[in-house]
């Protein structure tokens, strides 16, 4: 009874959060103890620092059969798995391969295929291919049948290829406008929002919307617009609208991005604990995500381990933007725990070999963990060296126009200069604030620009404490 238990224990304490909302949805117990169990899951979930344990006078068969019947729930939503199954049908119907059965199959995804489900274009596309195979061996009554199927939903076929086409183009304006801030692509939210709130649309056009309008969100910095976006795709979810493993850990990695900048970092934190429990090809990007995560909460060695225990996934990774963001908090997880000569090293044996690479892509996460172990070290020479090389203040003027600009990287450049060459203080602060100039701050980036400047005051504090109130109390909204 112990082992079962402990089993059953396992398998609830990974259901992920949606999962166990989408079965609530569709439940229907008839046994008390059935219900019994399962509103102790949804406790669990939502209580998961101090979880209850599962009741053993419980005959253990209900425990086993509630196990069961939510896995096949689970396996018949998961639209992964209808995937799968479309495309093997698919592959039989190209290769002549088609049985009764296979037939039966088919017919069945017909009758599911309606324009919102996720992969209608994929049970559209494989009725065009069935219905040639029924044509050519002269089989009109099936092919006509199959051919009522793609009458009906032709329109709305045509209408989910046109959108995918589209999209495709505003992703490539919207990568463009997060990699040159100064782009403007203000059309795309228009179409994105009605992408996201159509009620005829298949789910993989739906949600490739939802990431993109998110991207677009937050490229402009539009927190409200924000929230009630993940608001409504919340609820989808827990309608098992999307389920999949691997849909779900992207939702729970985006949704990390969301409530790290605007909201809470403990909750944050959580879904990014959430996001690593599937691996995919995002893995190490959502790994670092949650790595800032723990960062900006102090919980420094939490993250270095993170980070370490991961260095076998970043050298597969094939992303060299995920790979400059691993080594970038790499870098600053050393930092913050006191392995400063540490940290420059490895910056520069990686700046080295990855230079283009990293000029090339995230230059700044890269350049703001690198100059802080350099001022911490003093050594500001050698700052203003890298500067000088590869461009860095040109780079970083022209990155003011972010919605998430910070003066960081500025405000080193500046102090190291100041330190080095000499020169006056009140030159040193209006070229500070002239960093943040016409920038209106909300309260949190308010708050983190305030850690940063803090931080610099030891290396030039009476003129820094003094220059404090000028920069901070005309140039930021608190």
């Amino acid at each position: 009874m112990k082992q079962k238990l402990t089993k059953f224990s396992a398998f609830a304490d990974n259901l992920f959060p949606h999962e166990v909302y989408f079965l609530d949805s569709v439940a229907n117990f008839q046994s008390t103890e059935n219900k019994e169990i399962f509103d102790l899951i949804i406790y669990n979930i939502e209580h998961r620092v101090k979880p209850k344990a599962f009741d053993e006078s419980i005959d253990r068969r209900k425990y086993s059969n509630l196990k069961k019947w939510m896995e096949e729930r689970l396996q018949e939503a998961d639209v992964d798995q209808q995937l799968l199954a479309i495309q093997q049908l698919e592959a039989k119907v190209l290769l002549d391969q088609v049985d009764k059965r296979t037939e039966k199959e088919i017919h069945k995804w017909l009758q599911k295929g309606l324009p919102t489900h996720f992969y209608f274009r994929k049970i559209y596309e494989l009725a065009q291919h069935y219905e040639h195979f029924l044509l050519i061996r002269l089989r009109e009554k099936t092919a006509a049948e199959v051919g009522d199927y793609l009458h009906v939903y032709r329109d709305d076929f045509a209408n989910a290829q046109e959108v995918f086409n589209k999209l495709q183009r505003a992703t490539a304006d919207i990568i463009s406008q997060y990699r040159n801030r100064a782009e403007s692509f203000e059309g795309w939210e228009e179409f994105l929002n009605k992408i996201v709130y159509s009620e005829r649309i298949d789910g993989m056009n739906q949600y490739s919307a939802f990431i993109r309008l998110s991207l677009l969100y937050f490229n402009k910095g539009s927190f409200q617009k924000l929230k009630i976006l993940y608001d409504a795709i919340d609820q989808k979810f827990k309608e098992g609208l999307y389920y999949s493993k691997r849909i779900l850990v992207n939702y729970y990695a985006n949704r990390l991005l969301f409530l790290s900048r605007f909201s809470s970092l403990d909750e944050a934190e959580q879904y990014g604990y959430l996001s690593l429990r599937y691996k995919n090809a995002d893995y190490l990007f959502y790994l670092t995500n949650l790595g800032a995560v723990l960062l900006r909460q102090g919980k420094s060695e939490q993250a270095l381990k993170l980070l370490r225990e991961a260095f076998p996934e970043m050298h597969q990774s094939a992303s060299l933007h995920n790979k400059i963001g691993f080594i970038a908090f790499y870098i600053k997880c050393m930092v913050d725990i006191g392995r400063v000569k540490d940290a420059e090293d490895f910056a520069d044996s990686f700046l080295k070999a990855y230079h283009k690479e990293v000029l090339g892509g995230r230059w700044h996460l890269f350049f703001v963990a690198y100059f802080r172990s350099l001022m911490i070290q003093e050594k500001y020479g050698r700052l203003l060296y890298l500067e000088k090389q590869y461009k860095i203040e040109s780079r970083d003027k022209a990155n003011r126009c972010n919605s998430s600009y910070l003066p960081t990287i500025s405000w080193y450049i500046s102090l190291a200069r100041f330190i080095e060459n000499g020169g006056q203080a009140a030159d040193l602060i209006a070229e500070m604030k002239e960093a943040v100039a016409g920038i209106q701050f909300e309260h949190k980036r308010s708050e983190r620009l305030q850690r940063i400047y803090n931080e610099l005051i030891p290396i030039a504090p009476v003129d820094l404490k003094k220059g404090k109130s000028a920069i901070f109390n005309d140039s930021l909204t608190v």
